[in-house]
């Protein structure tokens, strides 16, 4: 994929390749290297596409590094009122504290999605970090398997695709909607490293997590992800959404080539109908002085 292959610089400093895997966090799902034969897509659940996927949603997550703050990352899904199944997903990934003082960065990411399977029809990317800046624009022709890809003001490429096709952002929102069964995977294609690829992500088993709507029970997701370059350490990401209909990314983390990253939802604006605490047990009154019933 172009955008990976320009993030990955051999040369690039070390606080910047730390940077570039909190952007990664939720691009786990353009990196896999697994070739793809099918042109299908796997079907969305109506119910989660409607809760998980339907409505006005902004994800705040804090970003830390083997316990120091590092980052902040906004998602946010803006449906399009003029039409129904069109929406806008925002990204915006800043760095903060030591990191943002040694290498600011401030980059901002768009993709149009549209139809029932919430395809990408556009995919903007405007990057700041330290004193590079960078423009790229991606069109996709779903129909007619055509992707043309502009960076700044060079000569676009073309390429010709096998089937339908996801980017990083809206493979990562389009997975909160799928089928999620422990102990079985669900694929997505993505088109990541100039061709289209089967993405596999595992549905590991079901954890309770601690989050900003109390002790929740989640569902642990592990996208298959065998990195290359610059990313060889780095271990694949985990995941855990709320189990319930709006599948809310509560967690992140991924391991890096020195310890790990870790993404923590620290604010949620959205669906009424979110994960509830687990209600405390009621203490068992006992009377002493009750005669026991025989």
């Amino acid at each position: 994929m172009m955008h990976r292959n320009s993030l990955n610089d051999r040369e690039a400093l070390p606080k910047r390749k730390l940077f570039l895997t909190l952007s990664l966090l939720v691009f786990w799902l353009g990196l896999s290297m697994q070739t793809a034969q099918a042109a299908t897509i796997p079907p969305a659940d109506p119910l989660l596409l409607e809760k998980a996927y339907g409505m006005t949603e902004t994800l705040n997550y804090e970003v830390s590094w083997m316990g120091l703050k590092a980052g902040k990352l906004i998602i946010q899904l803006i449906p399009d009122e003029a039409a129904p199944e069109r929406f806008l997903i925002k990204v915006s990934a800043k760095s903060a504290g030591l990191l943002d003082v040694l290498h600011p960065v401030e980059d901002n990411f768009e993709t149009i999605v549209e139809g029932p399977n919430r395809l990408p029809t556009r995919y903007d990317i405007k990057i700041h970090e330290g004193r590079r800046r960078n423009k790229k624009l991606t069109i996709y022709d779903q129909e007619q398997g055509i992707l043309t890809y502009t960076r700044d003001a060079d000569p676009s490429e073309i390429y010709q695709l096998a089937g339908p096709v996801y980017n990083e952002f809206s493979s990562f929102m389009i997975m909160r909607a799928l089928p999620l069964v422990v102990g079985q995977e669900v694929m997505v294609p993505t088109f990541a490293d100039k061709k289209r690829h089967e993405v596999m992500v595992k549905v590991e088993g079901m954890d309770k997590v601690e989050s900003i709507f109390g002790k929740i029970e989640t569902i642990r997701v592990r996208p298959q992800l065998p990195f290359k370059g610059l990313y060889r350490k780095t271990g694949a990401p985990v995941i855990w959404l709320s189990d319930d209909t709006a599948r809310i990314p509560v967690k992140i983390k991924a391991k890096i080539t020195i310890g790990s990253i870790t993404a923590r939802l620290v604010a949620y604006q959205g669906w009424k109908e979110i994960c509830k605490p687990e209600p405390e047990p009621e203490p068992v009154k006992i009377n002493n002085d009750e005669e026991p019933f025989l």
